[in-house]
């Protein structure tokens, strides 16, 4: 694509002027290549400060209230991982990295949950020594909730 502009008749010699010719190819060209690289240096990534983390869990628990824990976001909820214990011949029950005090709290966390998603996944990963009673009533409880993907974790011999 050419553009041609003529600055008038002629020059003050009596002269044409040469049209001036203005190529546009190679600067959209340019325009194309800073493109393909902004888009390609770009990060579609969460900001880090946004991605759920276990500071703020600590941060609350030494505070020492006795509140009960902050309802779960949309985007906070990727995976959720209940591993299953024996603690002095008691079931003890831990999600996402958080010990409960007793298993039935694992009941109001788990409904807690799929109030903020339904859809998230629940992995239920149960040491070998758990009794099946108690791997059984938390997969019951996550179905109760409403929790659509519930998951056994399981070991190879």
């Amino acid at each position: 694509m050419k553009l041609e502009y003529s600055l008038g008749p002629a020059t003050r010699s009596g002269r044409p002027r040469r049209p001036i010719e203005i190529v546009m190819t190679p600067m959209i060209d340019v325009i194309f290549l800073l493109l393909v690289f902004f888009l390609a240096t770009s990060s579609f990534q969460l900001v880090e400060k946004m991605l759920p983390s276990g500071v703020s869990q600590t941060s609350q628990s030494a505070s020492g209230s006795n509140a009960l824990p902050p309802e779960p976001t949309d985007d906070a909820l990727d995976q959720v991982v209940v591993k299953l214990r024996l603690a002095a011949d008691q079931p003890v029950a831990e999600l996402n990295g958080v010990v409960l005090t007793e298993l039935s709290e694992l009941k109001t966390r788990l409904e807690a949950i799929s109030r903020a998603r339904v859809d998230v996944p629940v992995v239920i990963d149960p040491q070998g020594d758990v009794p099946a009673r108690h791997v059984v009533r938390a997969y019951d409880w996550a179905r109760q909730a409403g929790l659509s993907r519930v998951y056994l974790a399981v070991r190879q011999p």
